[in-house]
């Protein structure tokens, strides 16, 4: 192309038609980046809670209600963020968040008490709790169709990334430093990272489109993801009836045609979110029950983040190629397979083979989630969808961790306690069959030249 040519398309066929660039990169690596510090800012509190309650002169127990606030903050700001940054834009919204959970945890280094920790624990955790949702949607909004998937479930593995960064605090940081150094760690991530988010993250093209089709930052955007020389592009918009903004929300999440698809959504997010709440006691099993020594616990969990990794990072490939159907209903039934033989095979070393095996598709199947979310709603309302999804998640969990207490107090054995695990498993492939079997669910477009 000369450069000197314009044209005009509509702006799903510029975005599918580009090939995967430095532009792409950078919005996977940045999104990477934000990710691993919600896994990590999130999940702090478990890690540093022994020095923590020491160090406030309280039980272990009592350090409970700062994660219930937390995770009331959390269910507040699954149904609250959302529909706001499809309002007034992603990047917006996450400043504004990740700019709160840095504050929450500077804050926290300055607190002598169980109260203030408490307060502050529930702003990070109405800050942190639609980040996912967001930085998924930007991805999945920004990438050509083909690599929707793919990108959408990269950005999600980042959570592991913050996951091996608590690793390495409680192995580097906790002794020398204490729980204050962690948290150090929570403050100066974000604020790494918060530049980058107001100077090189964009709206997403397709939002902004939807938005306001005259708006000025859409020619820069379009010029910023052409290769050098392209042709000028002007994007055409399709029609819009007039609503008010929620209106139009509420119709793309719960109109005709959608509401059955968003309750599936729901129960596949629910059933995969009670999974992990329930899993919590996993470490507790395998001490009390399968009888492993620390060693073999702590390497328990080294196999399973590996392996969950290794699941979040390829099973986009695999969607964007087989579509959600194959792919995510296969990988929940072998997950609930996997949680099964562990109870079968504890606790001989086929038992680690089958920890593996549970770990990749379940973490797998998880970071797909989101992925199918963005993909059932239309830019305009997708941060909502897939954030309001999420939520649902966490209210209907809220009473999942009650699990441990269950097969403890019932003396249940280990083949009973992981086939019991696996059902929510089995249910989110279910449910992921059904809902991909409606008409007008998310399929997979090849396009020539592209595989």
């Amino acid at each position: 192309m000369d450069g000197t040519g314009s044209r005009s398309m509509d702006v799903d066929s510029f975005l599918d038609g580009l090939k995967f660039s430095r532009f792409h990169l950078g919005i996977l690596i940045l999104c990477t980046a934000l990710t691993a510090i919600d896994g990590y800012e999130l999940y702090v509190v478990g890690w540093v809670l022994p020095d923590l309650a020491r160090d406030f002169g309280v039980e272990r127990t009592a350090i409970t209600s700062a994660m219930v606030a937390q995770q009331i903050g959390m269910l507040a700001g699954a149904f609250v963020i959302p529909p706001l940054a499809d309002r007034v834009g992603r990047p917006r919204l996450l400043l504004f968040c990740y700019t709160g959970m840095m504050l929450s945890a500077l804050a926290i280094l300055f607190t002598k008490s169980l109260l203030p920790f408490t307060l502050c624990r529930f702003a990070a955790g109405f800050c942190g709790t639609a980040m996912i949702p967001i930085l998924v949607t930007l991805t999945s909004e920004t990438a050509p169709r083909r690599l929707r998937s793919t990108m959408s479930t990269i950005t999600v593995s980042g959570t592991m990334i913050g996951a091996l960064l608590g690793a390495l605090m409680q192995g580097f940081i906790l002794e020398p430093f204490g729980w204050r150094g962690a948290f150090w760690i929570a403050v100066l991530m974000p604020a790494i990272l918060l530049p980058f988010i107001f100077f090189m993250l964009p709206e997403s093209l397709r939002a902004l489109v939807a938005r306001n089709p005259d708006d000025p930052a859409i020619p820069a955007l379009v010029r910023r993801m052409q290769p050098e020389g392209a042709d000028v592009i002007m994007l055409e918009a399709p029609p819009q009836a007039e609503r008010t903004a929620m209106k139009t929300i509420l119709s793309d999440v719960f109109g005709k045609g959608r509401i059955g698809k968003t309750f599936l959504m729901w129960a596949i997010a629910i059933s995969s979110f009670v999974f992990i709440t329930a899993g919590v006691w996993k470490t507790t099993i395998f001490k009390d029950v399968v009888g492993l020594s620390w060693d073999n616990v702590a390497l328990i969990n080294g196999v399973n983040t590996i392996a969950g990794f290794i699941g979040m990072l390829c099973i986009g490939f695999f969607i964007d190629r087989l579509g959600f159907k194959r792919v995510m209903t296969g990988t929940f039934l072998l997950a609930a397979l996997g949680s099964v033989m562990i109870g079968v095979l504890a606790p001989g070393a086929g038992m680690f083979v089958a920890v593996a095996m549970m770990a990749m598709f379940q973490h797998g199947g998880q970071a797909s989630i989101p992925a199918l979310a963005a993909s059932l709603y239309p830019a305009r309302s997708r941060a909502t969808g897939v954030g309001w999804a999420y939520g649902a998640a966490r209210v209907a969990s809220i009473g999942a961790p009650l699990f441990g207490n269950f097969v403890l107090n019932n003396g249940m054995g280990p083949i009973g306690i992981f086939a019991m695990l696996g059902i929510p498993l089995a249910s989110a492939g279910i449910f992921t069959f059904w809902l991909m079997s409606l008409k007008g669910a998310p399929q997979v477009v090849r396009r020539p030249g592209h595989g």
